[in-house]
């Protein structure tokens, strides 16, 4: 089922959807423009830009309780989250306005109670937030931290503390809403049970330790599994019904898990062996793991300066006090530009990536990814300039370009620094990164869940990397567990049969771009971006790690002539339209203007025009796929 109003959760009726439907070019422009009419008919969006929903009641509950006068609050996973967001807020607002004093935040820490009988360890944890209390003028830096970082609230757990804490106590709502509430919940719980899809929470555990397994599984190239399921389709999107006495513990699906292997295999590229349980984390966010990555090696690159500071001062001192500043900062502050060594972001990036880079530290951008990048990082090494990291995507989301890992391995091995991969857009079952990085971040939101209702990342660590055992030391002491166990819940089920639907979007995406849009490049078409259509170097770069069974995934871009052909293409697609990608069901957006609109000039010096049109392929059957996009096609073709 499409989405086609504006506002309206993807897919449709999903309470805890991660994307929203902004059908035309004309309604995601006042999205960005923030027009009361799109910004009011939001019922959702995606979940580090738009506080769900649930979180804004849960906010506006203890607001209401416990904040003081012209304070304003965000709910956070943990209190060691709310205090890296009170850090932000600090060195934000000191480092932009000389002489201030960092405001005053305040973190408040709520905990649910815990199940005393096994009974109700099924339907209760304890759970536990940190809310965060600042000044409503610095609303906009606290909201920064939740998108950047991704460090983000589940609505689940949102919901969940709602009910625990406040659904029978009295707040600013009048006992109607309360009493309304109660009623939704009910019927959410009636729904869930009576299609099969009852949580219970004291699997949780184990649905975790099934996806790091999986994980762990694909993230090394190896065979295909002998017991693979076939691939969902659209059509069976929809769960069907099952008698109670056959639902399994956690969340029933008639999709079979696949089975997991210990990641070993004898037709592996490497001898890489990833323990799930040590190599392998779990976070609320796949920005999540990429801001932990960032973390993790400034933490490292703390060490160095560390014993800088020593050999010069009796006592350790923020960078701002070594050079005579007297600074309101907290002495231990790590990062946030020198003396710590910059990260070089190599590739045009998904957009928060880069702002972990600038906002958290400071980096080369070598935005082209190509040729012409490989020999300035190579300028920036050969001056005698140290570098802590190079972060890249694989390939680069939205202009497909793959760098070559290879190389880049190589001169991290000359040169001393780490390297992150972000495999989000090629997937574990496509390439094979692992063997020429640190630490391989994915979002797991996208085509490992693929349902779009549910977010969560992870983090791999290269177990033969020199940066393996400071990464575990790192992990034992720093790393939480954030990630809800009802978002886990789904999460396992969803991802059950995702090496399957792989194989099927690669298999889409290949013959669409085949039968009806690589005719139309050069007349419809100014460029279309795919990893084997990108250009020679980057098709040359992405079979280099291309997994022996993997494709050139769903994901590619297109750009047009002018915007008129542009916008006549977009809103002539009947499909899914809107923010994010790897859903089972194929979604587009205008890319550039969703993601960059305050900055359009700035990101088409890197390739990303205005009128690009982001397309990620989904389940559907081929022949429906080519139906709607050579409709799409013949009209724009109007407009040449």
């Amino acid at each position: 089922m499409i989405s086609t109003r504006v506002g309206e959760s993807i897919p449709p009726n999903t309470k805890h959807a991660v994307s929203v439907c902004l059908p035309t070019w004309e309604s995601t422009v006042g999205y960005e423009e923030g027009k009361p009419e799109v910004i009011e008919s939001l019922t959702t969006g995606y979940p580090r830009f738009f506080i769900h929903k649930t979180i804004q009641r849960l906010c506006q509950v203890l607001q209401d309780k416990y904040a003081k006068e012209n304070e304003t609050c965000l709910c956070f996973p943990s209190y060691e989250v709310a205090k890296r967001c009170r850090e932000y807020i600090a060195v934000k607002t000191v480092s932009t306005n000389n002489n201030v004093s960092a405001p005053k935040v305040r973190i408040l820490q709520l905990a649910t109670s815990k199940p005393v009988t096994p009974e109700e360890a099924k339907w209760k944890r304890e759970s536990k937030v940190a809310v965060v209390f600042v000044d409503r003028q610095y609303w906009p830096l606290m909201k920064q931290y939740w998108q950047h970082s991704g460090e983000i609230l589940s609505s689940r757990l949102a919901e969940y503390v709602l009910h625990e804490l406040f659904i029978v106590e009295k707040s600013s709502k009048t006992r109607q809403d309360r009493e309304s509430r109660v009623e939704v919940r009910d019927e959410e719980e009636f729904i869930e049970q009576r299609f099969g899809r009852n949580l219970d929470f004291s699997y949780s555990d184990t649905a975790k330790s099934l996806i790091k397994r999986r994980i762990a599984t694909k993230v090394v190239d190896g065979e295909a599994d002998s017991q693979e399921e076939p691939p969902r389709t659209t059509e069976q999107f929809t769960e069907h019904v099952v008698d109670a006495e056959d639902v399994t513990p956690g969340v029933a699906s008639t999709v079979p898990a696949e089975p997991c292997h210990e990641p070993s295999s004898p037709a592996t590229r490497t001898s890489l062996q990833v323990n799930p349980d040590k190599d392998v984390y779990l976070f609320p966010s796949g920005m999540a793991s990429i801001f932990t990555a960032h973390r993790l090696l400034l933490h490292l690159d703390a060490q160095r300066v560390q014993r800088s500071r020593l050999s010069q001062h009796s006592t350790p001192l923020t960078s701002r006090q070594s050079s005579g500043i007297q600074s309101p900062l907290p002495r231990e502050l790590i990062g946030y530009g020198e003396p710590y060594k910059k990260t070089v972001m190599f590739g045009f990036p998904y957009t928060d990536t880069l702002s972990i880079l600038e906002k958290f530290n400071h980096t080369y951008f070598l935005g082209s990814g190509d040729l012409q990048a490989m020999d300035e990082l190579k300028r920036i090494l050969h001056s005698g300039e140290q570098i802590l990291a190079l972060f890249m995507e694989a390939p680069s989301n939205p202009l497909l370009k793959m760098g070559d890992l290879i190389e880049l391995r190589e001169l991290a091995n000359s040169f001393g620094f780490y390297i992150v991969v972000d495999d989000t857009a090629g997937g574990f079952v496509n390439i094979d990164v692992l063997p020429y990085a640190d630490i391989v971040c994915s979002s797991l939101t996208k085509i490992f869940s693929g349902d779009s209702n549910v977010i969560a990342g992870s983090a791999v660590l290269n177990p033969q990397s020199k940066l393996h055992n400071f990464a575990q030391t790192f992990m034992e002491q720093q790393y939480e567990d954030c990630l809800w166990c009802e978002d886990a819940l789904y999460l396992e089920r969803n991802s059950r049969d995702f090496v399957a639907r792989t194989l099927i979007v690669n298999q889409n995406a290949e013959r669409l771009l085949n039968k009806v849009l690589i005719p139309q490049e050069g007349k419809l078409f100014k460029k279309i971006y795919y990893p084997s259509l990108t250009s020679e170097e980057t098709k040359k770069n992405y079979d280099a790690v291309r997994g022996h069974q993997g494709g050139y995934g769903g994901l590619f871009s297109l750009t047009f002539y002018n915007m008129n052909t542009a916008k006549a293409f977009f809103n002539a697609l009947q499909l899914c339209k809107g923010p994010s990608l790897g859903t089972n069901f194929t979604l587009a957006c205008p890319y550039a203007i969703i993601a960059h609109y305050q900055e359009l000039d700035r990101v088409a010096k890197y390739g990303v025009e205005s009128n690009l049109v982001r397309v990620s392929v989904g389940l559907e059957p081929e022949h429906e796929l080519c139906d709607v996009f050579q409709i799409a096609v013949d009209e724009a073709s109007k407009n040449i």
